[in-house]
């Protein structure tokens, strides 16, 4: 075989072999161990699950019915004190909920229901509505976000951690991680301290299995 011949057949193999590449070779795969997630050293998956299990003992049916979906309520915001402590989360509920019907499956239970922080150290939770700044410094970036930016925020009842009142809250908004919370079968969701997996009981018994992941 002549050298443009086998330089054919080699293109023609190596083609082939691509095709039939493990769909997972050449991507970039989730971390399969939590501590690969980035969390604050101070935030164990038991940890996590413990306050969200809290959150949802109080909040379930009543700012949010359907836990790791999208749609409604799976993901929540890391905040942390100008020194690096991780010091309250901060959940937004019914993230899409002013594009369905009220009284739908998932329309709105309470507009004025959707921000929600949570104490780290003890697990308390307030409405966020609580800790809203009142008024903007006049600089251009704040004058260009109150102009461009918050008018959305508002009619879609949104509250950011820049929205919050330094005076009441001193948060660094640099800082603020945030991480979702998917529902996933139970069996894809093993609890283990390195696991990605949370369990939550919902009222009733019924178990939620949730897969973390940070973005």
């Amino acid at each position: 075989m002549g050298s443009a011949p086998r330089l054919l057949f080699g293109c023609l193999v190596l083609g082939l072999g691509v095709l039939f590449v493990h769909p997972a070779q050449g991507r970039v795969l989730a971390p399969e161990r939590f501590s690969g997630l980035g969390f604050p050293a101070a935030l164990g998956r038991a940890d996590l699950e413990s306050l969200l299990q809290r959150f949802v003992d109080q909040s379930y049916l009543k700012s949010f019915r359907h836990l790791g979906d999208e749609r409604d309520f799976d993901h929540g915001h890391i905040l942390f004190d100008p020194a690096g402590k991780p010091l309250a989360m901060l959940y937004h509920t019914q993230e899409l909920a002013m594009f369905h019907a009220r009284g739908s499956g998932f329309g709105y239970l309470d507009p004025e229901g959707r921000n929600w922080l949570q104490w780290i150290d003890g697990g308390r939770v307030e409405n966020a509505a609580r800790y809203k700044r009142r008024d903007y410094p006049r600089t251009p970036t704040w004058d260009w976000f109150r102009e461009a930016e918050l008018p959305g925020l508002e009619a879609h009842h949104t509250i950011l951690d820049r929205m919050l009142d330094p005076a009441l809250l001193a948060v660094d908004p640099a800082k603020t991680k945030q991480w979702a919370f998917t529902r996933v079968a139970c069996a894809d969701a093993p609890l283990s301290p390195e696991s990605k997996g949370l369990r939550i009981r919902l009222p009733g018994d019924e178990t939620v299995c949730l897969a973390l992941s940070d973005y």
